[in-house]
């Protein structure tokens, strides 16, 4: 068993655990910032730990606002965006299921 601890004075974001399956970051955006459209080859948990934020589908041509108690679920190569309404912190984890 291992416990990590997470920087929470990060800028922009951190790899908190990195394997050849999985990938765990921590993303911290100020309020009025945005991370463009990007897509990545994996499945991926959204989980915000802090503030609000805007996800945007783009394949869906659709937008949520997520809050901490949301999750959002995405497929490998699933185009997205985020847009920070508040100061916000998610916890992203990649992971390769097959």
């Amino acid at each position: 068993m291992k416990f990590i601890k997470t920087d929470t004075d990060v800028n922009l974001f951190e790899n908190i655990i990195e394997t050849e399956s999985q990938v765990v970051t921590h993303l911290v955006i100020p309020a009025g910032k945005n991370v463009p459209e990007h897509f990545v080859d994996y499945d991926v948990i959204v989980v915000p730990i802090k503030g609000k934020a805007i996800f945007g589908d783009v394949t869906e041509k659709r937008e949520e606002v997520v809050v901490p108690g949301d999750i959002v679920q995405l497929h490998p190569n699933e185009h997205h965006y985020l847009k920070a309404i508040e100061d916000t912190e998610v916890m992203i984890i990649k992971s390769k299921l097959k």
